[in-house]
Parts: structure tokens; sequence; C-alpha cells
């Protein structure tokens, strides 16, 4: 509260002082000044004589020296009268008592609302009803239109409010500058920091050559008084004789020259020139710095005398120069100017490439590449002659230039590259254009007439009217390999041929292109005259066979068994079945891949069979056992079998199949890694669970497939019974294991703890085990249990074993052959270890007794007896005497 009564005075405060300056400059025509407005329209004389000051009118009669308070009253009261309804002015919450009996916040109200009518709203000629709050903002209207009339005058400034924009002095000044331009001149160089001496400078000129009233620099001002010092800005007036300077506008200077271009040079020159044009910026100061590579450079600066300046430097070497130009101290458009130098250019290392260089079609885009990366910094100039063109450049993105050329007839475009003036490798570059559509495609290869299956099949291209270009003629041959066809001049210019050989029967492709472009695809039918049919696959020891035909009943065949490296011994022979039919019966001994000739009169015919040993293939191990719900893995090696395909099939006890997952060796030699995953075995069991994985190799099962494999269910173990939960030592304990459930698998049965354990099982049949051990010792056992190798729910089981309860008859006693020690052996008396010792004898029994325990329950008694005689010794456990207890030495 105290914050915002504080606040509250503050603008009062700087209310009054401005509304105050505001009657008196207009109440100075009748030599009348204010000095507390509080007071001073208390009788209603100078209130009355301000209205007819700013109206222009007369009130009328009225009590121009009142002395009674009646007089006062009705002087206010006319007034107010006069305001309403003679000038039509709104007036809100003030009366006749407000004025008479002071209220210093509704009579700057009162005063606010005359300012408000009299020179903001007959300014911009806005009907002034709006009232202001006191203390707030005034109508939207005048301050709307006071804040456009700025923004007008000061179109290059930003201006939100008619508050804190104001408090640095500048808006002022400039407001001042642009009123009457070369008054303040000083506006656009003030420094934002010193506002009171910008606002006081700005402020002192618009009195002395405005005549607008001095107001003061506050960072609390309101609106109310800033809109009241602003608005006499609408009327002012430059008086004569003011010190009008000429404006300066860096924005107006301009700067040009190689000097200060960003690619202004190609390489380092001896000097870099640049002009400096002040026309239209006014007259002032030019000024230019350059800093280098290296640091700082030297601009000589000459005045031309016609308002330019011609500035020179000598460039550091290559690399980026920096240049600053100032006019008046501010910087000019542009600058700072960034100029990079180069190290100069070496033709020599540009390259040009790209597809379009082998040729193209007519209407189709040649794509070339021109890479000046490492040539330096130079002009490229790309001139092209030749059929009529279109041509596009541009920039890619790796700093490399793109060239398209789009011809649109046949011929020869020439391309000459000229780097910095100097033409780049390989130029010109002559492109052969050309159109596909008029190639002509002759010869019985192509067209597919008479071709016979071994002879020679010819190829021509005429390319007469197309013209040249890339030529491209290929074969695709039955079994799916291309063969390109070798072209050679023809007798006829501009003919070009070529041939192939079919070797086998089937449909030969033929494909031209020219550059890159379809010109034909044929489809020539080779009929077969010999075939041979059989398995591509042949099984070791076992009588495979082939079948040969010939179409024209000629057989004249040759039969070769040639087999891969590795490959040894295969038995054959041929039965004829007619002139035109044979049948080859062979057998191999060994696994690999077989390739059976069979060589005609006039072609050679080939067979490939891959020789297979089903009975090679090797199984893992652990193929036969597997564990519920964990993953299985197992090896097939096929490596030995030769090249097959391996199949496998798992099957779950239900006969329901399983995913298996199979994967090849890195090295794909034939190994393969089988995982899958056994389900859980459903309870209870009415047969044993068995899961069936059969293994074939290119369709044929391998030896003892398919695979019984028994599945053991570990978690369907269940052990219970006291063995498990707790024991004392020496005392027998039993457990139960109930595996009837878990199916087969070996049960494994290991007791760790303070002592091995002898353990003891004895099956009671249906896989239900009573397994029997007793702990020699106290302390925690840890039983643990396993099925098949894994852990039984609960396995490991820790067992507390506690100590019998004493039995000092079980405790044994032996004495040192020196009598002066006997050792305690309570390992089996059970008891926590409350070993007594006690000695009777002569005047002194014993110099000193010592009991030391080993921490196994024996005992070390020690002691020495100083005088002859007899002395008893006993030894009591838990309070009983030990076996032998009281022992006697007899001292000599």
């Amino acid at each position: 509260m105290a914050a915002q009564k504080d606040n509250e005075t503050e603008w009062k405060r700087i209310q009054t002082k401005t509304f105050t300056r505001w009657c008196n400059e207009h109440l100075k025509v009748q030599h009348i000044e204010i000095e507390d407005l509080s007071t001073a329209f208390c009788d209603g004389v100078k209130l009355i004589i301000l209205l007819e000051v700013l109206s222009g009118k007369s009130i009328g009669k009225y009590n121009k020296v009142p002395k009674r308070p009646v007089q006062k009253m009705e002087n206010v009261s006319k007034a107010l009268e006069f305001i309403m309804k003679a000038e039509k002015i709104k007036l809100v919450n003030i009366g006749t008592g407000d004025i008479v009996t002071p209220n210093l916040k509704l009579i700057l109200g009162l005063v606010w609302t005359l300012i408000l009518h009299y020179q903001i709203s007959h300014g911009f000629q806005i009907d002034g009803s709006n009232s202001p709050r006191h203390g707030g903002h005034s109508g939207h209207s005048a301050k709307q239109a006071l804040l456009d009339y700025i923004r007008d005058k000061l179109p290059n400034k930003t201006i939100k409010n008619l508050t804190t924009d104001w408090n640095d002095g500048i808006l002022i000044a400039s407001l001042v500058d642009a009123h009457a331009p070369g008054l303040c001149t000083e506006a656009e160089a003030m420094d934002p920091e010193n506002a009171l001496e910008n606002a006081s400078l700005a402020m002192t000129l618009a009195q002395d050559w405005l005549g607008i009233a001095q107001d003061m620099v506050n960072p609390k001002v309101d609106e109310l008084s800033m809109m009241t010092y602003l608005s006499q800005f609408l009327d002012a007036k430059l008086k004569p004789g003011a010190p009008l300077k000429p404006r300066v506008d860096p924005t107006n200077v301009v700067v040009y020259g190689p000097g200060v271009e960003e690619n202004g040079f190609e390489g380092v020159p001896e000097k870099a020139v640049f002009t400096v044009d002040i026309t239209g910026a006014g007259s002032g100061a030019v000024s230019a710095h350059c800093t280098g590579p290296n640091g700082p450079v030297t601009v000589d600066i000459e005045d031309n005398h016609d308002q330019t300046y011609t500035c020179t430097y000598i460039p550091q070497g290559p690399g980026v120069h920096t240049i600053n130009v100032q006019f008046n101290s501010k910087p000019v458009k542009d600058s700072p100017f960034k100029v990079n130098i180069s190290a100069g250019f070496d033709a020599s290392k540009v390259k040009v490439t790209g597809p379009g260089l082998l040729g193209g079609c007519v209407r189709e885009p040649l794509n070339l590449i021109i890479d000046s990366g490492g040539a330096g910094q130079g002009s490229m100039n790309i001139v092209i002659d030749g059929p009529e063109a279109t041509t596009t450049t541009d920039t890619l993105d790796d700093g490399t230039n793109s060239l398209v050329i789009v011809a649109s007839e046949v011929g020869e475009c020439s391309v000459q590259v000229e780097y910095g003036g100097q033409p780049v490798p390989g130029s010109p570059f002559l492109i052969p254009v050309c159109d596909p559509s008029r190639v002509r495609v002759l010869g019985a290869g192509a067209k597919g007439e008479g071709v016979i299956l071994g002879e020679l099949a010819e190829v021509l291209v005429d390319m007469t009217d197309s013209g040249v270009g890339l030529l491209e003629v290929g074969v695709t041959l039955p079994n799916g390999k291309l063969e390109t066809l070798k072209m050679t001049p023809a007798d006829q210019p501009n003919v070009l041929k070529g041939s192939y050989r079919p070797s086998a029967p089937g449909v030969y492709k033929v494909n031209v292109q020219l550059a890159k472009a379809h010109v034909l695809s044929s489809r020539v039918h080779v009929a077969q005259r010999v075939h041979i049919s059989g398995s591509k696959v042949a099984y070791v020891d076992v009588d495979n066979i082939i079948d040969v035909h010939a179409a024209d009943g000629d057989m004249g065949a040759e039969f070769q068994f040639k087999g891969r490296p590795g490959l040894k011994g295969v038995d054959c022979n041929f039965e004829r079945k007619s002139a035109d039919h044979k049948i080859v019966h062979y057998t191999p001994h060994h696994v690999g891949t077989l390739l059976v000739t069979v060589q005609c009169s006039y072609t050679a015919l080939q067979h490939e069979v891959r020789c297979l040993d089903p009975s090679k293939v090797a199984v893992s191990e652990g193929i036969c056992s597997a564990i519920a719900e964990m993953q299985q893995t197992f090896v097939v090696d096929t490596s030995l079998a030769g090249p097959g395909k391996v199949d496998i099939q798992i099957t779950d006890p239900t006969g329901r199949p399983l995913h298996a997952y199979v994967v090849d060796s890195e090295d794909a030699s034939g190994v393969y890694s089988v995982t899958y995953t056994p389900p859980a075995i459903t309870t209870p069991l009415s047969a044993p669970p068995i899961c069936k994985v059969e293994i074939s190799f290119e369709g044929k099962a391998i030896q003892n497939s398919p695979f019984e494999v028994q599945v053991s269910s570990p978690g369907n173990v269940k052990g219970y019974g006291t063995g498990l939960e707790k024991a004392i030592a020496m005392e027998p304990i039993s457990f139960t294991v109930d595996a009837s459930q878990a199916g087969d698998g070996a049960l494994n049965l290991t007791i760790e703890g303070p002592e091995e354990c002898n353990i003891d099982c004895k099956a009671n049949g249906d896989h239900i085990y009573c397994v029997s051990y007793v702990p020699p010792l106290a302390g925690t056992y840890s039983v643990n249990i396993k099925f098949a190798d894994v852990h039984i729910p609960g396995s490991p089981f820790l067992v507390a074993c506690s100590r019998a309860p004493p039995d000092a008859s079980k405790c044994h006693a032996v004495m040192e052959a020196d009598n002066q020690a006997i050792m305690v052996d309570a390992k089996n008396a059970g008891g926590t270890g409350a070993l007594e010792v006690g000695v009777w004898g002569a005047q002194v029994p014993a110099r000193y007794v010592t009991v030391e325990h080993n921490g196994d329950y024996t005992f070390n008694v020690s002691y020495e007896i100083p005088e002859p005689g007899e002395t008893e010794i006993s030894i009591k456990w838990h309070g009983q005497h030990i076996k032998g207890s009281p022992f006697k030495v007899v001292t000599e």
C-alpha cells in the first residue's frame, strides 16, 4: 500500500508541474501566472480568465474580486456551467465544492479535460467528449491521433507508447528535428545512456525556437503529461533566426568499386580501389578502415572535390579483407564490406565429367558436371556450337556446377569451357546427338529368321539417318547371361555389324540401344535338336538315370563325366533304346557336383548333377533330450553329405508343430544350428512327454529320423519335508522328492554345509524318492535338488541345523603324555559349549588353568601344578561330569 501511495504522489507531482506550465503558457497573454494549481482556481477568477483565453469567448459578468465564500462559489459555478453548456464539454465527478475546497486530483482531471478539448482534439478535429480517468489514460481517439501524428513525423522510429519510449530524450530530439529540419541534427548520434542531456538539449531547442514550453525528463512520467507536452508540436511555428544545420544521412552514401565487391579479384592485385559518393548525404567526414587476414591495412582516401572520394589499399594476400566505411563516424549503408581475394586460378585443375560427354538423344538432357574445386577463383565461360539447343546452369550443394544441354536436332555439339579466360582440359568437348527412332536394325540374328543352333547369327545396325552415338547391342542367352556383341564397321557407311552363335536351344533376347535409349527388343527362338532330361540330384552308391533324345534320329553322341575338384569315380553304362533315344545309367561314389557332357556332331549339351549322400548327415548328441520351456539347440552337419538343402520339422508331445530357427554357419559350409523351445508339460501325465524331430536332406530322411526327444520338466518336480526346513546335528532327517509329473530325467542331490553329509536316496516307485541325511555339525546346510541338471522350484533349500541337547557322556577326553594338558572333544555331545574345569589338591593346586576353544567344539585344557602330590581335575559339560572326570594327576 505504501508503494502504491508513493506512485500516486509521484504522478500527481508530475502532472501538477506539467498542467501548471500549460495553464501559465495560455494565461501569460493576460499577464497572469499560477503558482499553486491546487488553490489557483478556488475563487473562480483565474479559471474564468483561462476559459475566456482558450475559447476566445466572454463568459459574462462575474465577481472579479470575490471576498465572501458565496461569491467564490458563484464564480466557480459560472465557469463549470460555461464548460458544460456553452462549450459542450462533458465533466465527470467534479463539482463547485471540489474546486473551492480544493481537491487536487479532480482539479488535475478538469485541466486535462481542457487540454484534451482545446489543444489535442482541436488539433486533430476530434470530438473531445472523451474524458480521462484521473491518473490514467485518455480517450482512445485523441491518444491514437497523437501517436499517428508522431509516427508520420518519425517513420523510421519504433514508437509503442507515450511514456517510457521517451525517457532517453532521443525521440523528443528526433521530433524537434523532424518538425524543424536541421534544428536538432544531433538526434541521430545521441547515446541513450545520456537521457537527461539529450532531453535537455531537445526541450531547450523546442522552447527557444518552436515556443514549446520546456518540461522535465522523468522515468515515471505519466501518459497525460507526455500528451500535454507533445501536443504543443501541433501548432508550433519555427521562429526566425533559428540555428538550422544541414542534415547528415549516412544511409545515402554510396560505396562502389572492385575494392569492396565480395568477389572483386581473381588473384592478389597490386592495389584495390573503391569510390565513396556522399552526394545527397550532406556534408561530413569520410573515413575508411581495412582489416586483412594478418591485421590492419592502411586505406588512402583522396577527395575528388565533387562529393566523391577515391579510396585505395594494398591487399595483404589471399583471404578476406573487411572494409569499414563511415560518414560522420556512422557506418554507411552495407558497411562493413567483405572482400574475398583469391590466390589466383589454374584452369588445368577444372574437371568436366558426366554422362552427357558420351552423347545423348534429341530432346533429352545431356548432363555435365564442372568441378572447379582446387582451381582457385576464376570466372566460368561456356560457349556451345552445333545443333540448336537450350542450356541450363546451376550451382550444386557441393560447390560444383551443373550444365544441362537439350538439343532439338541431330548433330555434334561443341562445348567450349573456359576458366579465367583459359580453356579447361578437354575443351572443346564434341558431344554427338542422335535420334534413336531413326535407327534401322537388320540381320537374321535380330529378326529371328533361320537362326540355327551352333551357327553364327548376324545383327546389322544402320545409323545413316539417326546420327552417331554410343551403340550397345546385347544378347540375353536362355540361361539368363548377357552377351555383349562387338560391333565393327560393315561394307556400307554408317552401318555396324556383330554376331553371336547359339549354343543351346531356347529364346535369345536381342536388345539394341543408342545413347542409352531403346531401339529394338526382339526374341529369337532357337530349336533344340538334342534333349537331355533327368534329375538334377543323384545319390551316392545308387543307380541314377539320364535320358538323351535326338530330334533327327542321328545321335552321334559321346558322353563325358567330369566332376568338380575332389569328386572321384563314377560307374556308368549306356542303354540304347532306339536311334534317337539313349539311357545313361551312372553311379557316383562320392559327394560333389557332376557335369555330364553329351557331345554331338554339331553341339555339346551339359547336364549338371549334385551328388549327395544323406547317410553322411551328422546330428549332435543333444538332440535326444530337452527341458520344457527352455531354449534347446542342436547341430545338423551336412558338410560331408554334399551340396544340398536340409529340412527340419519338430512337433510337440501332442503332435502340434513347433517353430524351429535354422541358421547356417557364417562360411555357409552346411553346418546348421537349430533352436526350438518345447512347451510346458501338461499334468497329470498320461504318457512320457516326447517331441519328434524329423530331418530330411534334399527330400530324403536322414539316418535315425525321426528322432524322439525326451522332454523333462524340472518345474514340475516338488521337494517337501522337514529335511528341507530344519535339522538337529547328528540326528537323521529326511524329505521327499516327487518327480512323477516331470517326465524322464536324472535326479541329482548334493548337500553343502559345515561338514560333508552322507545322503541316502530311495526310490518309492512312480518317480517319488525318499531322501535322508545326518548333519554332523550345527550350521546352515544348502540342499541342492536338480532334475535333468536344472534346479527344481525352491532349490537350493537352506536348512538351519541346531545342536542336540547336551549329553556329557558323549564328550571324550584325552590326557597328554606329560600330564600337563587334556584335549576334550564335545562335537557329538550337544549343547552350546559350556565347559567347566576345576582343580583340587595341594596347598597350591595349580599355578594356572587355561581352556582354549578350537571353534569346532573341541577344547584344549592346559594347566601347571607347582607342588608334588595328587591333584584332581574336574571337567563338566553343561554341569555334568564328562566321562573319566574327575581326573587324578600325581606330581612327583
